[in-house]
């Protein structure tokens, strides 16, 4: 069977809690709304690309044998593009679960369960034949690091999300994927545009370092400026969850899936992303295809001014 994209990494259960605010130390908040929902950074990405069709392979960490894991396989059976038999359910495994509480502001604070001993999967051949893209996460630490090493030897184009700290992973990526708040939490753009250049011209990869509101910065490796692209505004926030795993799979689904340019995939990632915190929920706001292209018509960034 082949495979549009293959994801690799985190999948897990959320539990996610709407308050007014968040209490101090010793206090207390009443929950305003409690929903289950998927949620892990491959998991959220997984979900989005399979939203605008895309055959996905996804490759996460164990589930346990429990009635979490069965209420999570039940919600993504709303997926038919989403491929799950590369998934083990173990007696011995705690299904891994995150409480997030979001506040009116769409900000999130969370609290995990079951992460620390989450396993490592390896990769089927199966999972990457023919397979437009691979992308993971920094979740499994050293698994991830092989698995984009593993799809570099297969031929498949590497989306590596916050791998930065990793030599290896940056030697095999194709796209460098991570956050300012992993390179210096300066959100800058003249910084970032630096760092990002720097980190090109050591693994000849194209870079991309995302900056919230505020956009991001692309290096590409075929090219020597740098540019930034700004975001899209929210036309709603109630939650910010997410955000990051929908602009990745938007990047993946507008570069490798529709072949575009990349500063085009960027632009369809961000608009995504700024549809998808309208919901609460890693990825319970992701728009159909023709929903954020219209979007992207229709709306303006948020301009320079964001970068000043």
């Amino acid at each position: 069977m082949a495979y549009d994209v293959c994801v690799y990494g985190t999948m897990c259960l959320d539990r996610i809690r709407r308050v007014d605010r968040l209490p101090p130390p010793g206090g207390y908040v009443e929950v305003v709304e409690e929903r289950w929902m998927p949620g892990g950074e491959a998991l959220n990405t997984a979900i989005a690309l399979a939203t605008w069709d895309v055959h996905v392979a996804l490759v996460p960490n164990a589930l346990g044998e429990d009635d979490l894991a069965e209420h999570l396989l039940q919600m993504l059976r709303a997926y038919p593009s989403l491929d799950l038999r590369f998934l083990r359910l173990c007696k011995d495994v705690q299904t891994p679960t995150c409480d997030v509480y979001v506040t009116p502001d769409g900000h999130r604070t969370m609290f995990g369960s079951g992460f620390a001993q989450m396993s490592a999967e390896e990769v089927p051949d199966e999972a990457l034949r023919h397979a437009k893209a691979f992308t993971a996460d920094a979740n499994p630490g050293e698994a991830s690091v092989r698995a984009c090493e593993q799809a570099a030897r297969a031929g498949v184009p590497v989306v590596a999300m916050d791998l930065h700290n990793s030599d290896r992973a940056c030697r095999v990526a194709t796209i460098l994927l991570t956050s300012y708040e992993w390179v210096g939490r300066d959100d800058n753009i003249d910084y970032l545009k630096r760092v990002a250049a720097q980190y090109r011209e050591r693994y000849g990869c194209t870079v991309v370092l995302t900056a919230g509101a505020r956009g991001c910065v692309l290096a590409e490796r075929e090219h020597q400026d740098v540019v930034h692209i700004p975001a899209y505004r929210a036309p709603s926030v109630v939650d910010t969850t997410g955000s990051g795993d929908v602009f990745r799979a938007g990047l993946i689904y507008g570069r490798y899936v529709l072949e575009r340019e990349m500063e085009w995939a960027i632009r369809f990632g961000s608009a995504a992303a700024a549809l998808n915190a309208a919901a609460m929920g890693a990825c319970a706001g992701v728009r159909p295809v023709e929903e954020i292209k219209r979007f992207m018509k229709t709306q303006n960034t948020v301009g320079e001014e964001a970068a000043r």
